[in-house]
């Protein structure tokens, strides 16, 4: 999402959305090394909570977790995968 420029937010805010999507989006704290990509990339997975919210999505419907000390990579996100398929799968999102 941080490098489209901003096309994802645009995609959002001109598209009909379905009331009953479902979203799932997770960011580590350090996807990277680089402090400065860190922060702005949580700041437009945030944006991008956000404008679903705008668009009607329903704030019960989109799960989002900023994982302390997560990564990029599989040892951040595979213990949430089973998270991920029960809240999107149309059982209440599990907390």
């Amino acid at each position: 999402m941080w490098h489209d420029n901003g096309a994802i937010i645009e995609l959002i805010q001109q598209s009909v959305i379905s009331p009953t999507l479902r979203v799932y989006l997770s960011i580590g704290e350090l996807e990277t090394d680089n402090p400065d990509f860190n922060r702005i990339a949580n700041e437009h997975v945030t944006l991008a909570r956000q404008t679903l919210i705008e668009a009607g999505v329903a704030e019960g419907r989109i799960q989002f977790d900023f994982i302390p000390g997560g990564t990029h990579h599989e040892s951040t996100w595979g213990p949430l995968f089973a998270k991920i398929i029960v809240g999107c799968s149309g059982h209440n999102i599990v907390q």
